[in-house]
């Protein structure tokens, strides 16, 4: 999720005195964005929408392999240190055996071991990067450092995305007893980026009271209200239009859960923002105009896809 463009950041042209054009400029600069980010958030709302019309588990496995490599990849390009050791290939290959495993019950491979297939993966990757190492002299602190940020990005960039294939393998179903996985996946998804968009617009118009200006300098409290509202609204609207479709979501669930996932939403966006804060990084990626890259895309996502399972596990 993008920053909210903060008001009063030095290098905001309201910190400049005697531009005369600093308004105008300021107000094209927040349309140009606002505009970048409507064109591409329309576009992604139509994958969505294909993927969920067709309902195919190939469509999901292929946007799921991509949206986590593509974050995977892009995490690593984060660290600009030079030299600096990443086991990227070694993290590339056990991504991929790994989500080709997760996705394989869909086709019919069933295996007792698969339940522990997250435990098994970080095993594989863990061994092969010590394998590597080895190879190498020792460096002190960074060599742990190395290991440690290798095995993070595996973790962060596909294993919590992963809830998200791991949702729609719940036995879930409607009030008239059909399948119903992928409407809840539409409800996550939907009150998740509903939470994006109430920080952006709310804290683009009034955001000035800064949240945590020493990890995010454009986050506001403004804008944290305006992710809540959103939320709350979205969760409505989907229980109102597809109640019958996800019936363990009530109205008391609706409004909480609404709550919690804005919450954790906010979280997501600012764990990324620490990560680019940390490594000195401004953005982690242009893929999408007016939103970002890959990371940016689902580091909301990251962190509310564990929660919703875990509540679905618990109400089911």
């Amino acid at each position: 999720m993008p920053e909210e463009p903060a008001a009063d950041s030095p290098d905001s042209p309201d910190s400049k005195p005697g531009n005369a054009s600093e308004p105008t400029s300021r107000g094209s600069a927040k349309k140009r964005a606002f505009k970048a980010r409507l064109i591409s958030t329309i576009f992604l709302v139509g994958i969505l929408f294909a993927a969920f019309l067709f309902s195919q588990v190939w469509l999901y496995g292929v946007l799921f392999a991509i949206l986590s490599m593509g974050a995977l990849i892009e995490y690593f390009r984060l660290f600009p240190i030079r030299g600096f050791r990443r086991f990227r290939w070694q993290t590339y290959g056990v991504s991929a055996a790994y989500i080709v495993l997760l996705f394989s019950p869909f086709w019919g491979f069933e295996a007792t071991w698969l339940r522990e297939l997250d435990g098994l993966a970080v095993a594989a990757l863990v061994t092969l990067v010590v394998l590597e190492r080895l190879r190498f002299p020792l460096e002190g602190f960074r060599t742990l450092d190395e290991i440690a940020a290798t095995i993070f990005g595996f973790i962060y960039c596909v294993l919590l995305f992963a809830f998200i294939p791991k949702l729609l393998m719940l036995p879930l179903e409607n009030t008239a007893g059909e399948p119903s996985s992928h409407f809840y996946l539409i409800y996550l998804v939907a009150v998740t980026k509903l939470t994006d968009m109430g920080a952006y617009i709310v804290g683009s118009l009034i955001g000035r009271d800064k949240m945590i200006p020493h990890v995010s300098p454009g986050k506001t409290w403004q804008g944290f209200g305006g992710a809540i509202i959103f939320a709350v609204g979205g969760s409505f609207s989907l229980y109102f239009a597809v109640g019958d479709q996800i019936p363990q979501i009530t109205p008391v669930h609706a409004a909480a859960l609404a709550v919690l996932l804005a919450l954790v939403a906010v979280l997501g966006d600012l764990a990324e923002s620490i990560l680019k804060r940390s490594l000195e990084v401004k953005d982690s990626g242009q893929v999408m105009p007016g939103i970002g890259g890959f990371l940016d895309l689902i580091d909301s996502m990251i962190f509310t896809a564990p929660l919703f399972y875990v509540y679905l596990l618990i109400f089911s």
